[in-house]
């Protein structure tokens, strides 16, 4: 397989229910462990459940000591996770030796400051930073030398997705040299809102994929990715982590808060992807799935996986929400993150919270909750988003294959 037109991740770095760093979060993915549990942070005696993905105070703690303080715990989480990415791609943060890019997803990543300012005198009309976007990333491009483009996308739970094809669109093209891509949300009190008016909150544990699913719970971090051409990366004797070999992304407009029943968007961006990277459907390796544990999406998913990955075996296919609850903005890059660390190490994470597989899912090869050492080359990420859209990235080794 060839894969040398491809974009390669030099570096990865990740903020997670598992505490700071990518080691804790592939430990706490192939240890099996559920990090789910009772929220501290606010008052969630109000709601159906009263437990999420969140992410423990010592590691908020360790965060303050090591960056510039940020009202918005996004932004510090978004920071250490690229700060992390760079180091393990071997660029100064400082280094203007190239044009870096930033590229980042969320959902709702300015609610929880307006959350906490809500209330008599907490809140001054002149304090912006509650409602201006682009605080954000104020911390990361007061430690990173940026000079290249800085966008953020918000078009639901795809956006890390979204924000690793746009950063691997402009690498490709030639327009930066380095494309940090991030995705990153924080538990807020809207989220709990959301999902209950959805009624979407599984009362205990999330267990996509699961005959008896309940629903989805919260979640929160970040997820990096640092993009290059791999001649940059082997020229300062990085070895590429892995490459990405297509991007896609679609939109069924079916339902605000529902994929198609036919799972077409999905469809089309596996279809495309495949296509782009010159591949055929048993190349696929493993199925990083969006995997929320609702009513809604899993059958879907699960359906529209074996249609569009119909081959000589059924697509093997998990979900690690289930261990980490839904991190909204920041799901899909630090199930990408993920991706990259199966890749290197050979072992596709277990559906680990699946006690009776979904009949719905009988097409597609659901992984037991142990895992599964075995050959990965090529691995498929995917995310839906409300309103339809949903964003697909395929990765695979970072050698030339």
């Amino acid at each position: 397989m060839d894969r040398r037109g491809a974009v390669a991740v030099s570096g990865v770095g990740a903020v997670s229910v598992a505490g700071l760093g990518v080691t804790a979060l592939w430990d706490a993915i192939v240890g099996g462990r559920v990090l789910t549990g009772p929220v501290t942070r606010f008052d969630v005696s109000g709601y159906p459940t009263q437990r999420a993905g969140e992410i423990p105070a010592q590691t908020v703690a360790a965060l303050d000591a090591a960056l510039p303080h940020h009202e918005s715990l996004v932004a510090r989480y978004l920071s250490a996770a690229a700060l992390e990415a760079l180091g393990q791609a071997g660029i100064a943060p400082r280094a203007r030796r190239e044009k870096l890019g930033v590229f980042v997803g969320t959902v709702m990543g300015t609610r929880p400051v307006l959350d906490r300012a809500i209330g008599p005198g907490r809140l001054g009309v002149s304090d912006r930073t509650w409602a201006d976007p682009d605080e954000l990333l104020s911390t990361l491009c007061q430690m990173v030398a940026v000079n290249g483009p800085v966008v953020l996308f918000a078009p639901g739970c795809s956006a890390g997705n979204t924000a690793i094809a746009a950063g691997c669109a402009a690498v490709a093209a030639g327009e930066v040299d380095v494309a940090i891509c991030g995705g990153v949300d924080e538990l807020s009190l809207e989220v709990f809102a959301f999902f209950t008016a959805m009624r979407a909150l599984a009362p205990d544990t999330i267990r996509p994929f699961d005959a008896g699913r309940r629903g989805t719970m919260p979640g929160e971090g970040a997820g990096v990715l640092v993009l290059e051409r791999p001649e940059r990366a082997l020229a300062r004797g990085v070895e590429p982590l892995a490459r990405v070999l297509a991007t896609a992304s679609a939109a069924d407009a079916y339902s605000v808060t529902q994929p198609h029943p036919d799972g077409s968007g999905l469809i089309a961006t596996i279809h495309t992807c495949l296509t782009r990277a010159g591949l055929n459907a048993d190349d696929v390796d493993w199925v990083c799935a969006h995997g929320t544990g609702t009513p809604a999406n899993d059958g879907v998913e699960a359906r529209a996986v074996a249609k569009a990955l119909a081959g000589k075996r059924r697509p093997v296919l998990s979900s690690v929400k289930g261990q980490l609850g839904h991190a909204e903005g920041g799901a899909a890059t630090l199930e990408a993150v993920i991706a990259v660390k199966a890749l290197g190490e050979n072992r596709i994470p277990g559906n680990v919270t699946l006690l009776e597989p979904d009949p719905d899912c009988a097409g597609v090869d659901l992984v037991p909750p142990g895992g599964r050492k075995t050959t990965v080359d090529v691995v498929l990420s995917q995310a839906y988003g409300f309103g339809g859209g949903v964003s697909t990235v395929l990765l695979g080794k970072g050698d030339d294959g």
